[in-house]
């Protein structure tokens, strides 16, 4: 019997002496680096996005979702000891298109660690837009190439989201569009911080994919509600939301578009 309990012991000791070699092995390691991945997953009220689909939302407009592409920037990762990583702001601006199927923000030569928190931007902000055109060209081009600038002087579209709609106030089907962006008057520029259910784990041969469910349903239908039939243009045919308080209040309900549905960690990157 007292072989036996020694037997046991050993055996139990080899495997926490395992155990720990294997934590050791997987920590992350100084001066190591790693890539990450952002995952968007447009949703509406609880279900897909399909662009062409009709859904209703709390007011009964019937929306019928054609098009909706929004810029997301200045990407900060917290870790476990609340340090933060920012990626580098000349690279950190984004778009992501329901419509050309560009959902991912690839990450690159991220600090080897594991992250709890995820901060980003919704549009771009001021500090960049005041550095020039010159020296944001490149995504400028992007942004254009998915309908997300007006001119340089009044700048970018942080969401465009448009389609046609149907309201119990006024027979037949008319067009909306949505263009969130900043102005003279107001910066519609906002910042979201997301805590992530499981740590996203970075290394230099495994990478984290964040999954986040954005849900484009709260744009009007948020916090602030906003009904398309009370910004019909004066002949009854169009809903254009495109300045003035109501891209204030679209700004107020962007901030819960977002939130984690989960992170996978390893070599690959399923969503």
């Amino acid at each position: 019997m007292k072989i036996t309990i020694k037997y046991m012991a050993a055996i139990a000791m080899a495997i926490l002496f395992i155990s720990c070699s294997d934590d050791d092995n997987n920590a992350a390691q100084p001066n190591t680096y790693g890539d990450a991945e952002i995952y968007f997953d447009n949703g509406v009220a609880g279900d897909a996005l399909t662009l062409g689909t009709t859904y209703e939302n709390s007011m009964g407009e019937k929306l019928t979702i054609e098009r909706l592409n929004y810029i997301v920037s200045n990407i900060v990762l917290v870790d476990e000891n609340g340090s933060e990583f920012t990626y580098p702001k000349e690279e950190s601006y984004f778009v992501i298109s329901e419509e050309a199927d560009k959902l991912t923000v690839h990450l690159e030569n991220v600090p080897a660690g594991n992250y709890k928190q995820l901060k980003f931007g919704i549009g771009v902000d001021q500090q960049r837009y005041l550095q020039g055109e010159t020296a944001q060209q490149s995504f400028w081009n992007l942004a254009a190439q998915h309908d997300l600038t007006w001119t340089w002087s009044t700048g970018y579209k942080f969401i465009l989201f448009e389609g046609t709609f149907t309201t119990p106030q006024s027979p037949g089907e008319k067009g909306f569009m949505v263009h969130q962006g900043s102005n003279t008057a107001t910066d519609n520029y906002r910042e979201v911080t997301l805590t992530l259910p499981t740590t996203a784990r970075v290394r230099p041969d495994a990478m984290p994919s964040i999954h986040i469910k954005s849900d484009v349903n709260v744009l009007l239908d948020g916090a602030n509600k906003i009904s398309l039939f009370a910004n019909l243009n004066p002949a009854g045919t169009s809903a254009g939301i495109m300045g003035g308080e109501n891209l204030i209040k679209i700004g107020g309900n962007s901030l819960s578009m977002f939130t984690i549905d989960h992170v996978h960690n390893g070599s690959g990157s399923p969503h």
